[in-house]
Formats: C-alpha cells, structure tokens, sequence
C-alpha cells in the first residue's frame, strides 16, 4: 500500500489561498465602488472583481468537496481521505472506473485530473504535480483496457492538433 499526500506549501495553497484572493479583490471591489460616484465606469472594474471572486471561490468550494488531500493505493483500487472539513473516506475499485478526465487529458497539465466511478457516483480530483503523477501511472495501469485505450486516442489526438 502507498500513500499520496500533497506537501505542506501545496495543501496551504488548495485550501486557504482563495481567503487571500478574496480579501484583495474585495479591497478593489470596495475602492471601485467608491471611484464610481466620481467616474461612473469604475461601476465595470467592479463587477469585474465580483465575477473573478465568484469564480474562484466556486472553484475552491469545488475543490474542498472533492479533492482528497491523501490517497492510499493498493492493488485493488484506492481509498480517498482528509478532504477539507470532513472525515469522510471514499474508496475507488480500479475496475470501476469509467471516467478520467481534466489534467492531461484535456490538454492542460496544470488543471486537476478528475477520477469517477459511476457504480457509486463518486467522482474526485486531484493535481497530478509531485507524488501524484505517480498515482496516475498507478492508476492508468491498473484501468479496464477500453477506456485506457479511449484516454489514449484522446491523447494522441490533441498531440496531433500541437
């Protein structure tokens, strides 16, 4: 059995850097609002920051919901644990995984590669940065052959549109 688990620095970013972000957009939002009374385009820039701050935080909430910040792996499938407020355990059969989807797969290596098993309608994500790149090897190895095969031919297909 392994186990995955993100460093210190990357569980501070995934879980409380929105806080930041938000604290400083809404700085702006406030200061927009105030410049408004003198030129009322200011108005703009402001609903800007409140679109940007919806945006990050409907991400982040995302995230807290389904992103385990340790995953342990065995032959059989993997078991999902210490998501952000809550101490539930998911547990993955490898052979019923009928989706992955986002990271690599979707053509962008930085955005969170998404794992879902439609036996139980579980779906989780994670970053595939550090130890987690090996997580996906595990994972691709251990899949049913016709979606590794359809992940594959998506593969090859956006490396042919490069």
């Amino acid at each position: 059995m392994k186990t995955y688990s993100y460093s210190i620095f990357a569980k501070f970013w995934y879980r409380y850097v929105n806080i930041a972000i938000t604290l400083l957009l809404l700085f702006y939002t406030i200061a927009s609002f105030m410049l408004a009374f003198q030129k009322w385009y200011y108005v703009f820039v402001a609903l800007l920051n409140l679109v940007i701050i919806y945006l990050v935080n409907r991400f982040y909430l995302n995230s807290y919901r389904s992103f385990p910040f340790r995953i342990r792996s065995d032959e059989a499938g993997i078991t999902c644990e210490n998501f952000f407020l809550s101490k539930k355990i998911l547990r993955i059969e490898f052979a019923d995984i009928d989706g992955i989807s986002g990271g690599m797969f979707s053509g962008w290596n930085t955005r969170p590669v998404y794992i879902h098993d439609s036996k139980r309608n579980i779906s989780i994500g994670f970053f595939a940065q550090g130890e987690f790149k090996e997580l996906l090897k595990v994972i691709l190895k251990n899949i049913n052959e016709e979606l590794y095969t359809e992940l594959l031919s998506k593969m090859k297909q956006m490396s042919a549109l490069k």
